[in-house]
């Protein structure tokens, strides 16, 4: 018989999963490292609308001197 992509990648994630169980450390971390992750996006998305307003209200004050 043969084994498809969902056959693989089912029996790759119960291998993962067992070695998870195993370690709970490494668990903590990676859980960690995604918190980690999505909080530097929001903070990075959120500043850069911050900088896009600061530029808008300066191009906004300089006007079209010609």
């Amino acid at each position: 018989m043969n084994s498809g992509i969902g056959h693989e990648a089912g029996e790759t994630a119960r291998t993962l999963v067992e070695a998870l169980r195993s370690t709970p450390a490494i668990l903590a971390l990676v859980i960690f490292n995604i918190l980690f992750m999505a909080s530097v996006v929001y903070i990075q998305h959120a500043n850069g609308e911050r900088w896009q307003a600061v530029f808008d209200a300066v191009i906004k004050q300089c006007g079209d001197h010609k």
